[in-house]
């Protein structure tokens, strides 16, 4: 019985990170989750129920924390959070700044935003104020609903 245990448990851990992928629709954010540590999202985020939409998505992230790639590439580029949804992304921020915490991964974000959005940026900034040991890049830009990131992130 003991070595059954043993090969279950190291068949679990040499299992590989499933990515997530979340479309966008016209009220929620589009999400690409890869386990080999790029991760992007944006768009507009409304949903009618905020906390079962990013269920899915912070439950990843804590899946991801188990076994994170060395550096973690966080790109983001939100036209429009409704105030439910910025609570749920700094959820996801304030996770990813105890991940850093742990030595495991080095995360580096790149916040795109559009140039005119002072509200976008003030939140950025909150953000940032909240996850001080993440690396931050802010990007202003004529128009973040033209970003389209690659599959990397």
């Amino acid at each position: 019985m003991v070595q059954l245990i043993f090969c279950i448990l190291a068949k679990a851990e040499t299992k590989s990170m499933t990515n997530l992928i979340v479309k966008e629709s016209s009220k929620t954010p589009y999400f690409r989750l890869n386990g080999n540590g790029h991760l992007s999202f944006g768009g507009i985020s409304m949903p009618e129920d905020a906390a079962s939409f990013y269920f899915d998505i912070i439950d990843w992230i804590s899946d991801y924390y188990r076994k994170p790639n060395s550096t973690t590439f966080v790109q983001v580029g939100f036209s429009y959070l409704n105030s439910s949804s910025s609570s749920m992304i700094l959820k996801i921020f304030l996770a990813l700044k105890r991940l850093q915490e742990t030595g495991k991964t080095k995360v580096i974000c790149k916040w795109y935003y559009d140039v005119e959005d002072n509200d976008m940026r003030e939140y950025i900034d909150l953000i940032i104020d909240h996850a001080g040991n993440i690396e931050f890049e802010v990007c202003p830009t004529p128009d973040v609903r033209d970003l389209k990131f690659d599959e990397q992130g």
